[in-house]
């Protein structure tokens, strides 16, 4: 439950497609669009949550922010058990076909990964929104307005 003069914090992931990143030696050598990326209708429902929440008139936005989320892995062996790890629940099978286009990119991020040399980076990035919600000021209430 929040206090009444708690704030909300709503934090999805924004509806712009994630990607691979593979750096060597500090330079980007790999950067693809993860097509895998099927989730559009959830995250428009989300955004449709929040403006719901705030239709309702017990909530003002005061403020929005788009940042990253990164994960980064050592490979992609690495990275792919990570997400068998965090999409262990999801309820949707894959799509085989895209899986194959992913299974491909996934293959040309570790080509780039193998080349030669002195570092290495492969992250997966995410883009994501989060919004701070504050209470609606009320006769007689702590919340703010």
């Amino acid at each position: 439950m929040l206090r009444p003069s708690g704030h909300l914090l709503e934090i999805h992931p924004a509806r712009e497609v994630p990607f691979v990143l593979v750096r060597t030696d500090g330079k980007v050598v790999f950067a693809e669009a993860d097509p895998g990326f099927d989730y559009d209708d959830d995250l428009e429902k989300a955004e449709t949550a929040v403006a719901a929440t705030l239709d309702r008139g017990l909530f003002v936005l005061e403020r929005t922010r788009r940042f990253e989320l990164r994960t980064h892995a050592s490979s992609v062996e690495e990275l792919l058990d990570h997400f068998a790890v965090t999409e262990a629940y999801d309820p949707e099978e894959k799509d085989e076909t895209m899986q194959r286009f992913r299974d491909a990119m996934y293959e040309r991020a570790q080509a780039a990964l193998d080349r030669p040399a002195t570092s290495r980076e492969l992250i997966y990035v995410e883009p994501a929104r989060m919004s701070r919600l504050t209470p609606v000021s009320r006769p007689g209430g702590s919340g703010r307005g």
